[in-house]
């Protein structure tokens, strides 16, 4: 996906964003959905069965045409960008992801906030990013994590089934990437506030199943997924070191030690557990979800139902308690599970060889992610690969099955000194590349291309940018 040229990247961007809005557009406004769910709609396979009694809290619920919408988005598009980030790469995510694209529009349209530099008597004007030693700098995963939680929430309560509520979340999160892209330079959307980013750590890993490899490309000046022009010339303003749109696999090695890194990876586990059994502990059978039920009930007028619905008894706690209740007490304890897990690894790991946190954190977290894709997939796109023939469904568990077990036998064995003999000689080549961004920044402003928006050329933003190009030696 690196390879593909910037420019025909740009139109792709804009179909995949064309298409996000009249999929927002469809959740105020659809007639079509209620003549494809009719129950005489005969040839229609998300047609409603008035005869079929989907049972919630011990009654059946009624069946009604509803918005596609809400089913597609959550049933098939969530879906599509965990396979596309585990299979294809983190890179091929962010080249496409509508969100990034939206998070750039300002930049294209000039409409970026800028502060007054003066360096040796040179006026200059900065484009603003976020210290990296700032509070947000050092806490943004648990940030993101943190919205990503009031998502889930938010998906369980009342989103899940309301085409309007579905609209709204999703305006309202495009306006918030372009007001950080107005706000902050590069990708500071994509680095420190989207509730995406540490689903992609998780899936990521050190890389991708076919994603590319940043450390094994000759050329430096545009890798994997990283800022750049229609001319596929580096747009890169050093907003974040260790940059996962750079290079995933030196991103993960320095980042793995990280207690936040490590919160995000086993919290993961538990609050995905969490969101797809609390379909079952909310209805008490599993029917309601991989029906798809859940995508057409009155969910504002269940939000002080029962929250839990176990062996034909409701539990008076309301629902709008229960979800996040639910969420949270998962989340905490895979946290502290998975924790101990690998601390007892370290231990038996070192009973018999020196060993160091790093390899029990690689470990643990490879496995962490093979089984929170296949977990993922178990329930993932269910309610609509349901509704097809036979041989699609085996073909696709075969597929997941697969990739994943070819994702984990490949990193499983994967080290940072691998890594870094390969990165280590690639990196002295980059270093003496005058194209880079850089070395462009030392050299005199007429010879800077568009130097009139330059991010200027301070020492300590050239000093940025080497260290988030750079790799760092063993």
């Amino acid at each position: 996906m690196n390879q593909v040229p910037e420019r025909l990247m740009h139109w792709v961007r804009w179909g995949l964003a064309i298409s996000w809005i009249v999929l927002i557009v469809s959740l105020f406004y659809d007639p079509i959905s209620l003549i494809l769910t009719d129950s005489d709609n005969l040839t229609s396979p998300f047609r409603i069965h008035p005869e079929t009694c989907i049972l919630l809290q011990g009654e059946c619920l009624p069946q009604t045409p509803y918005s596609l919408g809400v089913r597609i988005f959550w049933s098939a598009i969530v879906p599509a960008a965990i396979f596309i980030v585990f299979v294809f790469g983190h890179d091929t995510w962010r080249r496409i992801c509508p969100l990034s694209f939206f998070s750039q529009l300002p930049r294209a349209l000039k409409l970026q906030r800028h502060r007054k530099v003066v360096y040796e008597g040179i006026v200059s004007y900065e484009l603003i990013s976020i210290a990296e030693d700032s509070w947000l700098g050092k806490n943004h995963l648990y940030v993101q994590f943190g919205l990503f939680f009031l998502g889930l929430t938010a998906r369980l309560l009342v989103v899940n089934s309301n085409p309007v509520a579905l609209g709204m979340m999703l305006i309202s999160t495009i306006l918030s990437a372009m007001l950080v892209g107005i706000l902050y330079a590069g990708k500071s959307w994509c680095q420190y506030f989207c509730p995406f980013a540490p689903v992609q750590a998780v899936f990521t890993g050190p890389r991708g199943l076919l994603g590319s490899h940043a450390h094994q490309q000759p050329q430096f000046p545009v890798s994997q997924s990283m800022c750049r022009t229609n001319d596929n010339i580096s747009a890169c303003v050093g907003c974040k070191s260790a940059c996962i749109d750079i290079d995933a696999e030196q991103a993960y090695w320095e980042n793995l030690e990280q207690p936040a890194r490590r919160f995000v990876q086993y919290g993961y586990v538990g609050i995905l557990i969490a969101f797809f059994l609390y379909f079952y502990l909310f209805a008490g059978n599993w029917n309601y979800y991989f029906s798809g039920a859940w995508s057409r009930d009155d969910a504002i007028g269940m939000l002080f139902k029962p929250g839990f619905y176990l062996l034909g008894q409701s539990i008076p706690l309301p629902k709008l308690i229960a979800v996040p209740l639910t969420l949270g007490l998962f989340t905490v304890l895979a946290y502290f599970a998975l924790s101990r897990v690998e601390k007892a690894y370290r231990a038996y790991l070192r009973q018999h060889k020196p060993a160091s946190r790093q390899e029990s954190h690689h470990t643990i977290f490879t496995l962490v992610t093979v089984f929170s894709f296949w977990f993922f997939f178990s329930f993932a796109g269910r309610p609509i690969l349901n509704t097809m023939p036979s041989f699609i469904v085996l073909g696709f568990n075969s597929i997941v099955m697969i990739a994943g077990s070819i994702w984990g036998y490949r990193t499983l064995g994967r080290t940072q000194s691998q890594y870094q003999n390969i990165a280590e000689p690639a990196r002295e080549n980059r270093e003496s590349d005058s194209n880079s961004p850089a070395q462009r920044l030392r050299q005199p402003a007429h010879h800077q291309p568009d130097s009139s928006d330059s991010t200027a050329t301070s020492p300590d933003h050239i000093a940025k940018l080497e260290v988030t190009q750079t790799r760092p030696k063993s």
